[in-house]
């Protein structure tokens, strides 16, 4: 994929690979993180098995050493410096390249038989040019196949093709935490061609950085994107189940078939008996061009038993002139779901065909009543309708134009919309999250890592965060406090505690899955 200039800039500045002289020390400040040094030792990690469960990766050694780990020994991994995939730095994926694999790219860290299942610590360093070129492959991505594992403080850029289950860094994960993930990526899935695929032979469930995920935790995203897929496409994930998404901003152009969404493709229940609410979206942002057949919508195609809170949706939703298709500014079809301070410019197209269901929030509402959507403004103007859905159960019509949605703030009312009590709202940082420009501004979200807004409703966020990658350790120098040796004390140790204490306390009450 193609990068901005500034981000070109700053990888042709990384070195290619720094290759690591052989050691005898893997966690050299024994906080029970292996380090990892260059991209040999990455690829290492899927040769390590735990000895005590051998269809799990846990972090417990590297070419089968765990030297320097503590007592109780060795519980994950953590990146040292940049990695750069473009080996030979000619900014192109070719022969010269050292995971070149005849064609195919890096090959993904985990499978169905061999799980990775433990903490990857980014360290807030980068992980640049990842190419992955494996048409039709499911469970592809930098990790294949994830349970009980925690990713975090990761910079990522990657070129992922795949099918079913794809994502850049995560092709399918279960009960897994990322957190503090920045990355630009862009990720192709298509049917597989091989017999006997079943049931992974449809491009389905595919995203910008997780295909699919069951019991997630995600926080702290921000991810520039490009997907397309078949089914369940989205700019994060293509598929989300029982899952909690917070503080994520997400700009992409994302198609496919159906259940098209800026965020997530398809985020529902795994118990359709289940009364209770499975899923969260909150804090989150999405700018988003989407574009499918069917159940298409700026945030999700599809959801289901579903929270969704202060959030903030731009950009267009397109789709097929095709007979009983959904769409929406919102979610393409909602069920049991709900919306809470809710503001969407998102532009639709205009349909006088009633055949099919377009509303300025969802294509279709099921098991939904006027309660459940609240404090949700929909420009009725972009939207080119007021009829909050086509088709299904009552929720509120949309009544206020993008102006309205620009001029009105807490304190001053536009015609009657006010945005009161809005400043109650905190990110992460107990920081209000709603900012309030001028009256020709849409409000925009101060994330706890990036301030997110769309002023002009273009569909384009005003200022995106560019990547800075972040500067290598200089192992010659006694005084840099990133410095890997152990000598120095000042080095960054890997948060064995609070990344991993939600896997922790899952780990003591849940039975893990058959393999």
């Amino acid at each position: 994929m193609r990068f901005t200039p500034i981000i070109a800039a700053l990888l042709a500045a990384t070195p290619a690979l720094s290759v690591a002289a052989p050691r005898a020390i893997y966690d050299s400040d024994g906080n029970g993180l292996i380090e990892i040094e260059d991209l040999q030792d990455l690829n290492e990690i899927r040769n390590n098995p735990s000895a005590e469960r051998p269809t799990e990766i846990q972090g417990t050694h590297l070419y089968g050493a765990n030297g320097g780990c503590p007592a109780s020994g060795c519980k994950g991994y953590e990146l040292t410096r940049n990695l750069n995939f473009d080996t030979n730095s000619n900014g192109r994926f070719d022969e010269g390249d050292q995971f070149w694999n005849d064609g195919k790219g890096f090959e993904p860290i985990g499978n169905f038989n061999l799980k990775f299942a433990t903490e990857f610590h980014g360290q807030s360093h980068a992980l640049l040019n990842l190419t992955i070129n494996r048409p039709g492959e499911y469970f592809t991505g930098l990790f294949g196949y994830l349970e009980l594992a925690s990713i975090h403080d990761l910079i990522l850029t990657a070129d992922v093709k795949g099918g079913g289950n794809s994502g850049a860094l995560a092709g399918y994960a279960w009960r897994s935490l990322f957190q503090k993930i920045q990355a630009e990526t862009k990720v192709t899935a298509t049917a597989s061609e091989v017999q006997n695929c079943q049931p992974f032979c449809d491009a389905r469930d595919n995203g910008g950085l997780i295909g699919s995920g069951e019991e997630l935790m995600i926080n702290r995203i921000l991810l520039k994107t490009t997907v397309s897929g078949e089914e369940s496409s989205g700019g994060l994930a293509g598929y989300l189940s029982d899952s909690n998404v917070d503080e994520a901003g997400v700009q992409g152009n994302i198609s496919g078939d159906k259940n098209i969404g800026g965020l997530v493709g398809r985020m529902t229940a795994t118990s359709s008996t289940d009364p209770t609410i499975s899923s969260t979206v909150k804090r989150s942002f999405v700018a988003v061009a989407a574009s499918g057949r069917t159940q298409i919508g700026a945030l999700a195609g599809s959801i289901n038993k579903t929270e969704i809170s202060d959030s903030l949706v731009s950009g267009t939703v397109n789709l097929d002139e095709q007979i009983y298709a959904r769409a929406g500014g919102i979610a393409g079809s909602m069920e049991d779901s709900s919306l809470l301070r809710i503001i969407s410019t998102v532009r639709l197209p205009e349909d006088s065909d009633t055949t099919r269901f377009i509303g300025a929030l969802t294509g279709e509402s099921g098991g939904m009543t006027l309660t459940d959507v609240t404090n949700t403004h929909a420009a009725r103007d972009l939207a080119k309708r007021t009829e909050g859905r086509g088709y299904g159960s009552l929720i509120p019509n949309q009544n206020f134009d993008l102006a309205h949605i620009q001029c009105a703030s807490v304190a001053d009312a536009c015609d009657g919309l006010q945005f009161s009590d809005w400043d109650s709202s905190k990110n992460s940082k107990n920081e209000t999250l709603w900012v309030f420009g001028t009256q020709e501004q849409v409000p925009g979200l101060k994330l706890s890592h990036a301030s997110l807004m769309d002023a002009d409703a273009d569909g384009q966020a005003d200022s995106w965060p560019e990547i800075a990658i972040p500067t290598d350790p200089d192992p010659t120098d006694p005084t840099d406090p990133t410095d890997p040796e152990p000598t120095n004390p000042g080095k960054p140790s890997g948060s064995s505690g609070g990344a991993l204490i939600w896997l922790l306390a899952l780990a003591a009450v849940v039975r893990r899955r058959c393999q």
